[in-house]
């Protein structure tokens, strides 16, 4: 329902915002065709524009409703909830005794929008009756003219004149002269002619879904104007007294019964139509002009969505249900809690646990909501959040940052009062809950964010959950004013947005009992992160980010000479086309050594293998060192492979992971020199085809060919020389070419062939056909041979390709044949 009421809202505000741009640039101009098209794609476009999704990496105004506390609210009253599984004890129902309800205020606005809607259609199924009996009554008496295609059908003063499709109702006892009836009937076989009644029926229905949307009964209404000052147009152009047209206007007023499913030659639109009839002939384009640059203003505000990359889950991936079930059903033997799994969609952390409370414990662990009841006392929660710890380790959550955050900066972001302050605010910030130090509990926090391009810490989330309370507070004291600036990151001396973590062990001196280790603890799986603000040194570990990171023994430029000179495209990559990027991962050690070389992102083809093998046989470097000490570092190298003359796209993969990455190197492959072969063909008979030494018959040698064909190497350009006998028929050239044809051969050359056959070439194409106009209208060339040429009564030639086309559009650049015939002549 919320998302349903958001999307009315939004193509509601698109239709009132063309009908604007109508009112303000259209409306007086006297630009009618372009008027009606406008009318009648519009509403389409209010519809479409909200569900089209275009990613932007900027803030932008909106009109969504998304972003409000009436949408929020009534999305979480009406979000499903996805129940995985309930473990533990048994659920307790409290009935009351008053009778539940069974209709919500959903099905009542459901059950009211469809009575409306179906009285509407029953009436608009009336008015279709309604003319249907006016047509029986006036049929017997009724005429067919042939010339302008219509069916003229008396009221007998039933109602007044108007035409629906190709029928056109007239009232007899109007008193009118003859130049009046036949200003009045050129006026209703315009709308006729223009198919007016297929847009009026068109808008009846859009008026009968969307009735609730008063922009489109405006809307519908300026389609009607329009249609009038179309017809009166057209009829304007043919009178010779303009004037006494108009008084034929004013004097004939509504009289008997009115459709709105037909087009009426007098309406409200009266005034309208005499003003417009007096405006000047002249349009203004500028204004006409203003239409295309605010629709695509229009579709930027609604369609385009700012991208959010913080609360963007890119992937959960855990253990299936089944072995969820029985690691919960296995806990519950030794662990009476009540235990309920349910699905949420789109969480905003990464896991997050909440305080306990009233014996209640919720803990949000990727796209799972885990939620424990029953808990009695302080060891029964120590063994709970053993087994959350469980449960988290089996779901590694990762999320997916956009291009506005870089990774490969020129220099890092850092605090703006220096390591010092930022340490001693988190050391303020980050303090053990009362009860979890009372409990002796050992447990990490993890918090990840982003510092903007303004130096401030924007959208904080927790990675690793502490529980207690301490991850909403650590949050609300980074979301604070009082959090410290940073000087934001820079690359190519402009500054980046750049995502950082914190991390932080919180344990207690107290005595542990048996129940810190009721769930012994797995490893955890080893996941790179963001850059860690707090690095800690230790004897083995081997560090993603230092501060003097490891340089090559020349320089960044010796090694990209070294890269240069020594990586090739391999040759099955270049074969198969296969581009892309390479992301290798390697240690260099405190003593500059190149070790554990890794793909962490291959493409295949032996690109990864080559890349490695650069890494293997690379010199030392000179090691990187923390805090003045040399260390252990891990380093990224992105090498991308591209063919030359390619212009597809790679997208650019950000990883949020830390470490130091070089500067990607780009290797330009070419694709295989293609050999060259001629095949020669001699068409002896249709029963005798000589080839490649034997002879064979037609349907052999078409066999023969493609199998022939099939063994050459793939990168082989072939060229066929085919020679014939005068005695060989065009269906035999045939047969051979489309063999030929099949298998992409399109240079070919003839030989021994009369000239009427050499048309049969393969390359040589239709293209300097002239266009064939038959009665006004544009015909193929196979229809002409459907023509009786004793029916023509006029051939023309036209040869200047430059009167042709201005006449005819660049169709016509080789010529044009115009054919009259006596049909179209009378």
């Amino acid at each position: 329902m919320a998302g349903a009421i958001n999307y009315i809202w939004q193509s509601t505000f698109c239709l009132f915002f063309f009908y604007g741009i109508y009112w303000c640039f259209i409306k007086n101009e006297k630009a009618f065709t372009l008027a009606r098209i406008y009318i009648l794609i519009t509403p389409l476009l209010a519809l479409l524009f909200p569900i089209i999704e275009i990613p932007v990496d900027f803030n932008k105004p909106s009109i969504s409703l998304e972003n409000t506390n009436f949408y929020q609210v009534l999305a979480s009253q009406q979000a499903p909830e996805e129940i995985a599984g309930s473990f533990g004890l048994p659920e307790v129902t409290v009935s009351s005794s008053r009778l539940p309800v069974l209709w919500e205020i959903t099905d009542y606005l459901f059950i009211a929008y469809l009575i409306i809607t179906l009285l509407l259609a029953a009436r608009l199924i009336a008015q279709f009756y309604q003319l249907q009996a006016l047509f029986r009554k006036g049929w017997y008496e009724s005429s067919y003219h042939i010339t302008d295609k219509y069916l003229k059908i008396p009221t007998f003063g039933l109602a007044p004149i108007f035409s629906y499709f190709n029928r056109l109702f007239w009232d007899d006892t109007e008193k009118l002269n003859e130049s009046e009836k036949a200003q009045i009937i050129n006026h209703e076989i315009e709308h006729i002619r223009q198919g007016h009644t297929y847009d009026v029926i068109y808008y009846q229905i859009l008026s009968l879904l969307f009735w609730f949307n008063p922009a489109i009964h405006l809307m519908r209404t300026a389609l009607i104007d329009t249609h009038e000052f179309l017809a009166d147009e057209k009829v304007l152009a043919k009178v010779p007294n303009k004037e006494n047209y108009k008084k034929l206007i004013i004097r004939i007023a509504f009289k008997g019964l009115d459709l709105p499913i037909g087009n009426y030659f007098i309406r409200s639109t009266t005034l309208k139509r005499i003003l417009m009839m007096k405006k000047s002939p002249k349009i203004n384009w500028y204004k006409m002009v203003m239409v295309l640059p605010l629709t695509a203003m229009l579709l930027g505000l609604v369609s385009m969505k700012t991208y959010q990359p913080s609360f963007l889950t890119e992937s959960i991936n855990r253990s299936g249900l089944s072995e969820l079930e029985n690691k919960l059903i296995n806990a519950k033997d030794t662990l009476e809690v009540g235990i309920k799994v349910v699905k949420i969609k789109q969480p905003k952390h990464y896991e997050l646990i909440s305080p306990l409370k009233d014996g209640t414990l919720t803990a949000q662990i990727g796209e799972l909501q885990y939620t424990f009841t029953n808990i009695q006392d302080d060891q029964e929660y120590i063994k709970v959040l053993g087994m959350i710890d469980n449960l988290s380790i089996q779901s590694i959550t990762t999320k997916k940052y956009g291009k506005m955050y870089e990774k490969n900066v020129d220099q890092e972001a850092r605090p703006k009062d220096g390591k010092e302050t930022w340490n001693q605010f988190l050391k303020n910030a980050i303090s053990m809950p009362e009860k979890e130090r009372m409990l002796n509990l050992q447990r990490e926090l993890e918090i990840e964010f982003v510092v903007d391009e303004s130096g401030n810490i924007t959208n904080p989330v927790v990675k690793r959950s502490f529980g207690g309370g301490l991850d909403e507070r650590v949050i609300a004291i980074l979301s604070g004013p009082d959090a410290p600036k940073w000087e934001p990151a820079k690359k190519d001396g402009k500054p980046v947005p750049t995502v950082h973590t914190i991390r932080h062990l919180l344990t207690s001196q107290g005595d542990r009992t048996a129940s810190h280790d009721f769930f012994p603890k797995a490893p955890r799986p080893k996941t790179e992160s963001p850059r860690t603000v707090r690095p800690v040194i230790g004897e083995s570990e081997v560090y993603d980010v230092v501060e003097n990171p490891p340089m090559p023994a020349g320089g960044m430029e010796a090694w990209n000479k070294y890269l240069s000179r020594n990586i090739t495209y391999p040759q099955r990559a270049r074969e198969n086309n296969i581009e892309g990027t390479v992301y290798v991962v390697f240690t260099v050690s405190k003593d500059g050594k190149l070790e554990n070389p890794d793909v962490l992102r291959g493409i295949g083809g032996g690109a990864d293998e080559e890349a490695l093998r650069l890494i293997e046989n690379a010199e030392d470097w000179i090691p990187g060192k923390q805090r003045g000490e040399e260390v252990a570092v891990r380093m990224r190298l992105p090498i991308r492979f591209k063919m030359a003359g390619s212009d597809k796209k790679e997208e650019k993969i950000i990883d949020s992971r830390p470490g130091h990455t070089t500067p990607e190197i780009v290797v330009t492959g070419y694709g295989p020199e293609p050999s060259k072969k001629q095949i020669n063909i001699n068409i002896k008979s249709k029963d005798e085809v000589q080839f490649n030494g034997q002879t064979f018959d037609l349907i052999k040698f078409e066999a023969y060919l493609e199998n022939y064909l099939n063994q050459l190497e793939k990168f082989t350009k072939v060229t066929a020389n085919i020679s014939a006998n005068d005695n060989v028929n065009m269906g035999s050239l045939k047969d051979v070419e489309k063999v030929l044809s099949r298998k992409g051969i399109r240079s070919v050359n003839y030989t021994d062939l009369q000239s009427d056959k050499v048309n049969l070439k393969l390359d040589e194409k239709r293209e300097k056909q002239p266009l064939f106009i038959v009665d006004g209208r544009v015909t193929e060339y196979e229809k002409l041979k459907e023509l009786d040429p004793n029916n023509f009564e006029k051939f023309e030639v036209l040869k200047d390709p430059a009167r042709t086309t201005s006449l005819y559009g660049s169709a016509a650049k080789h010529g044009a044949v115009l054919i009259t015939t006596k049909e179209e002549k009378k």
